[in-house]
């Protein structure tokens, strides 16, 4: 029997190994998986989830999973919150249709990023139901970031090294669509 503990950090632990999984996978496979804003709008809809798994080399799937085990920690044993795997794919959707209509620039697109800002306004939202303060830090901090890409654009430095333009739109639409699902589900958060 699975303790309390290890039951809510099994999401987070899953997300982290399928990732895993998907990076070691042969780049043909790859890219059968990855947001192709192309082969979505000609059916391939799997891409709108699947992308978010994928990274573009170890760096970038190291900081995106170092981000996910700092949410385990943060956010992973508070209860009465919508379950994180309906999180993950909620944002996952969310964000990929958000790319897909609002970003018809960006063609390719691999990482949590989305869903990590996605599950980190989730938590700083649903923290603020649960009459935590700290929320409100979070959130702010979150605005005040994801402001500044979308005033000064992708760093160039951190794109050099995970070897992909970093999608700060991605980042934004995970952001937004986090707040906004906590707001949906405002009634099932438990007040402390």
């Amino acid at each position: 029997m699975l303790s309390t503990t290890l039951k809510s950090y099994l999401p987070y632990l899953l997300l982290l190994t399928l990732s895993t999984a998907l990076y070691v996978l042969p780049a043909t496979w790859q890219q059968l998986l990855e947001y192709q804003a192309d082969a979505i709008q000609h059916g391939e809809l799997w891409r709108l989830l699947s992308g978010h798994l994928l990274h573009s080399n170890l760096l970038h799937l190291l900081m995106n999973l170092l981000g996910l085990v700092v949410l385990m920690l943060l956010h992973g044993k508070l209860a009465g919150r919508l379950a994180v795997g309906w999180q993950v794919l909620l944002l996952s959707l969310s964000t990929g249709l958000a790319l897909l209509w609002l970003a018809p620039d960006i063609e390719i697109y691999v990482g949590l990023s989305g869903i990590l800002h996605g599950l980190l306004c989730y938590g700083a939202t649903a923290d603020l139901r649960q009459g935590y303060r700290s929320g409100a830090l979070i959130l702010i901090g979150v605005a005040i970031k994801v402001g500044a890409e979308q005033w000064q654009g992708p760093d160039p430095e951190l794109s050099a090294q995970i070897a992909a333009e970093v999608a700060i739109d991605a980042h934004l639409y995970g952001a937004v669509s986090g707040v906004l699902l906590a707001l949906l589900s405002w009634r099932y958060i438990r007040r402390q």
